[in-house]
């Protein structure tokens, strides 16, 4: 059963995770969680020396940090932009409700055209890399999300999953009271780092 006390924000890096999951969580009242962050502040190392280590290294941290976080509730938290590359994650995020923020391509090169603390971007053309990332990522941010918010605009529109989903799984916001106003803002760069 979903847990409507939880918003896991995914996306691709740069969709606006970790500026909305703030500004939602305030709105809320609730605890705002970054999974960048807290990874950072546990081993006080940045995300791209963590991944000197390699990227597996890293993911298992990754996921080590999500199921902590999923044992609380009343909590908005911004998931790393490849969250959705382990499978032992999807069971998590998918009992949870589960926010995609989509960017185009185009929007994410924008807003990461001077980032240079992504490191899954640092060799080479930016916009191939992004390109590799979203198509190896897209289906899986569709599946496991509960809805999907285009932050290409400022003002950000909600777009409900397709019909199949939402027979699956429940398609409304977690209160009444979260208007779409709530989530201007997400369309910003974040802080986040991983990807």
């Amino acid at each position: 059963m979903e847990n409507i006390n939880q918003i896991f924000l995914i996306g691709m890096m740069g969709s606006g995770k970790s500026s909305t999951g703030k500004a939602l969580a305030d709105s809320l009242n609730w605890t705002f969680y970054d999974i960048d962050n807290e990874l950072e502040k546990d081993h006080n190392l940045s995300i791209s020396d963590m991944f000197i280590n390699g990227e597996p290294q890293f993911r298992e941290q990754e996921t080590k940090k999500l199921k902590e976080i999923a044992l609380k509730d009343c909590i908005v938290c911004s998931t790393g932009g490849g969250i959705v590359l382990d499978e032992s994650n999807h069971e998590i995020l998918k009992q949870s409700f589960c926010v995609y923020l989509y960017a185009s391509i185009d929007s994410l090169c924008q807003r990461l055209e001077h980032d240079d603390s992504r490191p899954l971007l640092s060799n080479g053309n930016k916009r191939e890399a992004l390109q590799n990332i979203f198509e190896d990522r897209q289906s899986r941010y569709e599946t496991l999300s509960t809805i999907k918010i285009d932050t290409n605009n400022s003002s950000i529109c909600l777009l409900y999953t397709s019909p199949s989903q939402r027979d699956r799984r429940s398609s409304r916001m977690p209160y009444s009271g979260l208007k779409k106003k709530e989530w201007v803002g997400g369309g910003g760069v974040g802080g986040g780092g991983g990807g």
